[in-house]
C-alpha cells in the first residue's frame, strides 16, 4: 500500500460537504478541515503510485466545490543518513 496526503481548497462555505464526500471514499483513512492556505487535509491509501493518482484525478478533484489540490506522496521506508553529510 502506498499513502498520499491531499492538501485542498474548496469555495467558501462548503468546506463540510467536500469533507463529508471525501470521508466516504473507501480509499480515505483521515480527512479533517483545516485553517490556512488550505481547507482540508485527507489521508488516501492505494495499492501503488498509479493508483493514488487514479483516485486523486478521478475521485477527489471532480468533486463539487474543490478549486486546487496539492498531493503529498508519503515514503515509509528507513532512509540511512548516517552515510550523507547531513548526519554529522
Amino acid at each position: 500500500m502506498v499513502k498520499a496526503y491531499v492538501l485542498i481548497k474548496t469555495v467558501n462555505g462548503v468546506e463540510n460537504e467536500v469533507l463529508r464526500q471525501i470521508l466516504e471514499l473507501s480509499v480515505t483513512e483521515e480527512a479533517h478541515l483545516t485553517f490556512g492556505l488550505y481547507d482540508i487535509i485527507a489521508e488516501v491509501k492505494g495499492r501503488d503510485m498509479e493508483t493514488l493518482v487514479e483516485i486523486i484525478t478521478m475521485k477527489i478533484r471532480p468533486i463539487e466545490g474543490i478549486t486546487d489540490t496539492q498531493s503529498l506522496m508519503a515514503i515509509d521506508a528507513e532512509i540511512d543518513m548516517s552515510s550523507t553529510s547531513l548526519a554529522s
